[in-house]
């Protein structure tokens, strides 16, 4: 009669897909920086982190209105079904990082949340939900900060980005709390939800450049391309194009950029081939003997 409807046909995969409970706890075990361990604990929080999202929604929905357990908003089903279906290619990806730690994901990286749907206002319940699923996630992200922050196992510039992002997280999701009051109106409903959603995607974002800091290469790209990045950013070797000026710590011309070898889905840079010039061979760059990006051009130490 509310217009809900059954979650039956999504029962069998959030039942399988519990799995990614006890991969999480494995990969919180994994220790070691090597790309392969890396690559595991992003693979294992990703299935975490969205089987979290899955579970939670559903069960909160159940808790809040028993009588109809088992049925849940329209809105609720259309966003639980793609990320309860994502959960198996990431427990997937995570068992063969193990064994291959040249693995190539076919998956774009940082992984996002689906689209939330709707065609009927947001309902007090759903709000509920996606507070729940965020606070799941939240101290989870907390603890891997401060655990990488201690370790020293990245670069003072890398940890101040994570503390960042998770500055936006934090803000966010406290906002949302401020404005969910009983009897919100549709509107003020809508609001709450989309902050939430935006809090909750930050928390699974931030979650797998913890796993894997070279991420912030791609998030850095992704953030300048949509205009969101501050105008003191530095830019990523994801920017450099070939032709771009190669200098040295004088800012004398080394050469030119010839070719970049990386992985653009996980931001590692291998290195750098520049041009020097046409009678002499070509230079391999590393990642640590680069000092500076800037536009057309890449400052060497």
């Amino acid at each position: 009669m509310r217009g809900e409807v059954s979650t039956a046909e999504l029962e069998a995969r959030r039942r399988a897909g519990a799995i990614a409970y006890s991969l999480a706890e494995e990969a919180d075990a994994v220790e070691g920086t090597d790309r392969s361990a890396q690559l595991f604990r992003l693979c294992a929080w990703n299935a975490f982190a969205f089987q979290t999202v899955v579970d939670t929604l559903i069960e909160s929905d159940a808790r809040s209105d028993p009588a109809t357990a088992g049925f849940v908003p329209r809105s609720t089903l259309h966003f639980a079904e793609p990320c309860v279906d994502r959960v198996p290619q990431w427990i997937r990806y995570a068992r063969m990082a193990q064994g291959d730690p040249e693995l190539r994901l076919g998956e774009r990286l940082p992984a996002k949340l689906p689209e939330w749907l709707h065609d009927e206002p947001t309902t007090g319940g759903e709000l509920v939900g996606l507070r729940a699923a965020y606070e799941a996630l939240q101290p989870r992200v907390e603890t891997s900060l401060q655990a990488l922050a201690e370790s020293g196992n990245v670069e003072v510039h890398a940890l101040a980005h994570m503390r960042r992002m998770l500055a936006e997280m934090t803000s966010g999701a406290e906002y949302a709390a401020a404005l969910l009051r009983p009897g919100l109106g549709a509107v003020d409903r809508g609001e709450v939800r989309w902050r939430l959603l935006d809090a909750l995607g930050r928390a699974i974002e931030l979650g797998q450049v913890l796993a894997m800091p070279s991420l912030l290469e791609v998030v850095h790209a992704e953030a300048r391309r949509a205009g969101d990045a501050p105008l003191s950013a530095a830019l990523s070797w994801l920017d450099v194009e070939p032709g771009w000026l190669v200098l040295d710590r004088d800012r004398q011309r080394v050469g030119k950029v010839g070719r970049l070898r990386g992985d653009r889905n996980t931001g590692e840079l291998q290195n750098i081939e520049v041009t020097i010039a046409s009678d002499r061979p070509n230079v391999l760059v590393e990642p640590q003997e680069i000092a500076s990006i800037a536009p057309g051009e890449v400052v060497l130490r």
